[in-house]
């Protein structure tokens, strides 16, 4: 039954309105009447309607005068005319007018079925269009909020870790010369959480400023391969640390891409640290750069043997502020990362990836291992092209 969409029946002849009456009733609408346009107009004033099937010739106000009134009290109220077939003319009239469609006499019950169902079709494909737009409105207000909070939060705790973390480095130059390993040990500890307190916050400016501001970009052509190589010396130190074996592994000649080189390195560490996080002491990372010369495409392959993610949770991973694995399956609790985590790495590493236009495709087994892929744009060098040779 379609009991969302009520109809208003207007005609003037009571026989001939009862029957159409019935025939709304066995197609399973709701069905208000009146017998002429004025009386009509004061239904709708009062009871909520989605169409209006009325006649052409009434007295008092016609088919069309009400039309007219009734698309300029609710243009949304769809109207359609019965006519004979001696003035089609005032139906097509009608329809120029914003009437939906028009129904010949005598009326047939298919008749009246097949254009009702296409008008019920365009009501329920307007409303749906409505609700998704008040969705979007409703998401944008939620992540301009989100936004907010995360800049005040950002401004707030910026400046009191600020006042800690130079008190912290006074108080370990103080210890410099203290014999107590044990009281060097918590001061290490102290200055490692404030320090990783500060990344987060930074993190969580970073994705912020990514989602809520148009960036100008500053795209270059460089070699990726020398990016990474820089990173991977970079980063090894906190793998050895872990006691992780942290391999690179590429050809030896460069691999040139066009896009914002402090971003790409941003988004590739956002994995490598990933990796870091969920892989146990002994294992392996591996981070690769390979290209496809038919393809047309450079691969960044960011490999780790760590505990992997559930297949379920794949397509949740890159939500901002999601973390699949709670902090008890983090290996890194003690060291550089302190726990848990916020969840806003590898969303932050999507946007950047996506911005420049490429795509982060992964693949895991829980309790084997992740691989992680960026995919981008190769760029083909000519001889004389300028090429960015800082490898930030």
């Amino acid at each position: 039954m379609n009991e969302k969409i009520k109809i208003l029946l207007i005609e003037d002849e009571k026989d001939v309105r009862d029957s159409y009456v019935d025939m709304l009733n066995y197609l399973g609408y709701a069905v208000e009447t009146a017998d002429n346009g004025k009386s009509g107009l004061e239904i709708i004033n009062r009871v909520p309607i989605d169409v209006v099937i009325t006649d052409l010739n009434m007295p008092v106000m016609n088919g069309l005068e009400a039309l007219r009134r009734i698309k300029k009290k609710n243009s949304s109220i769809e109207v359609i005319v019965i006519t004979g077939f001696a003035t089609i003319e005032n139906a097509i009239g009608a329809m120029k007018q914003g009437a939906f469609d028009y129904i010949t006499k005598p009326v047939s019950l298919e008749h009246v079925k097949i254009v009702l169902n296409k008008c019920v079709q365009q009501i329920r494909s307007r409303r749906e269009n409505e609700e998704l737009k008040n969705i979007n409105i409703q998401l944008r207000e939620l992540n301009e909020l989100k936004n907010k909070f995360i800049t005040i939060t950002n401004h707030e705790l910026r400046t009191p870790l600020a006042v800690l973390k130079g008190y912290m480095e006074l108080l370990e130059i103080e210890l410099e010369g203290y014999d107590s390993k044990e009281i060097k040990g918590y001061a290490e500890v102290m200055s490692n959480t404030l320090t990783e307190m500060i990344k987060m916050i930074e993190l969580m400016h970073d994705l912020s400023s990514f989602e809520s501001v148009i960036r100008a970009e500053e795209k270059s052509v460089f070699d990726v391969n020398a990016l990474a190589a820089t990173l991977y010396k970079e980063m090894k130190v906190l793998f050895n640390k872990r006691g992780i074996i942290f391999r690179f592994k590429s050809d030896s000649q460069p691999i040139y891409i066009k896009a914002d080189q402090p971003q790409i390195k941003k988004a590739i560490r956002e994995l490598v640290q990933n990796a870091l996080k969920f892989t146990k002491k002994d294992k392996t990372v591996e981070l690769e750069v390979k290209y496809t010369p038919d393809e047309k495409q450079v691969y960044v392959i960011v490999k780790d043997q760590g505990i992997g993610i559930p297949h379920e949770k794949l397509n949740l991973i890159f939500e901002a502020f999601y973390e699949v694995q709670d902090v008890m399956h983090h290996f890194t609790s003690r060291t550089e990362f302190m726990g848990g985590g916020i969840g806003v790495g590898l969303s932050l590493a999507k946007e950047i990836v996506e911005s420049n236009g490429g795509e982060i495709v992964v693949e895991s087994t829980p309790d084997r291992g992740s691989v992680f892929t960026i995919i981008l744009p190769l760029t083909e060098v000519e001889e004389n092209s300028t090429v960015s040779t800082n490898a930030v």
